[in-house]
């Protein structure tokens, strides 16, 4: 996986992939894989790297970024996802920055759902105290999972990842919590798409006939589109299941790129019941 910035043009819009770190996964292990999947898919029976992956979304009007891990706060060397003498790339804002994107410029971000490399980035400490990184934007996240009792008590604990991001971004009137679907912008829109948790979002860009969908963690590698049954334990499995064939059946249709929180961006092809996943080439 590339750990430089990847800009691609969707219509008017204009995409960027942003790597902030790759995380060591066994992904085998974190959906139980059945035994007779697994050599065919033997890449997944060993820790791999897996990126952390941040899209930003330029428009004539918005900046808008979905998800963004701040990966050396959310990471630590003893942090059983760290990989052993790993370099990660600048952080997402210094990537942003790279590209003339300053914090200031973003009007819009998205958290996608509220596990750890999703939201981690969303504040820093300034001068002894938390304050947003993007200063102008405002903060989407699932009504289900603000909600959620883990994220509640969280927030109550100043020094804790929940309370030290969104409580931050709640007291100071900057998180909006989405139920259902919403209309964003004039071609983009908020998907509500729950499994991987209570209020898993999606984010839709649509833009002069192109289709572009963030997915998140809808699907954490090509496996689960081309066997949507299989999944990280923590899903909920029926739900999961609902909002992966709906999406795959959209997905198809539209002949939407796709760009998940941990894979290579693609397309999926075939049919709603017999989907195969296609990588962009790089």
């Amino acid at each position: 996986m590339t750990t430089t910035p990847h800009t691609l043009r969707l219509g008017a819009a204009t995409i960027t992939i942003l790597n902030a770190g790759d995380m060591l996964v066994n992904m085998a292990e974190e959906m139980n894989l059945p035994a007779n999947f697994q050599s065919s898919y033997t890449d997944l029976l060993q820790p791999a790297p897996f990126p952390s992956q941040s899209i930003h979304i330029a428009l004539q009007d918005a900046s808008i970024l979905v998800d963004i891990n701040d990966y050396a706060h959310a990471v630590p060397p003893d942090s059983p996802f760290a990989i052993p003498g790993y370099q990660p790339p600048p952080s997402i804002v210094e990537q942003l920055q790279s590209l003339n994107i300053q914090p200031e410029d973003i009007t819009y971000v998205i958290i996608t759902h509220a596990h750890f490399d999703h939201y981690s980035g969303t504040t820093f400490e300034e001068a002894g105290r938390r304050v947003p990184r993007f200063p102008n934007a405002t903060y989407y996240l699932g009504k289900a999972d603000w909600e959620h009792p883990d994220i509640q008590q969280g927030i109550l604990e100043s020094g804790s990842l929940e309370g030290q991001t969104l409580g931050v971004l709640h007291n100071l009137g900057r998180l909006k919590p989405v139920e259902g679907d919403l209309n964003l912008l004039p071609g983009v829109q908020i998907i509500a798409a729950p499994g991987e948790s209570p209020g898993h979002q999606l984010v839709r860009v649509h833009s002069q006939g192109q289709t572009l969908y963030c997915v998140g963690d809808l699907f954490h590698h090509p496996i689960e589109i081309e066997h949507p049954s299989l999944m990280a334990q923590w899903a909920d499995p029926q739900t999961n299941l609902n909002s992966r064939q709906k999406f795959i059946k959209a997905a198809i249709a539209e002949n939407a790129i796709i760009v998940a929180a941990h894979m290579t961006p693609g397309r999926i092809s075939g049919t709603p019941t017999s989907p195969h996943y296609e990588p962009l080439e790089w």
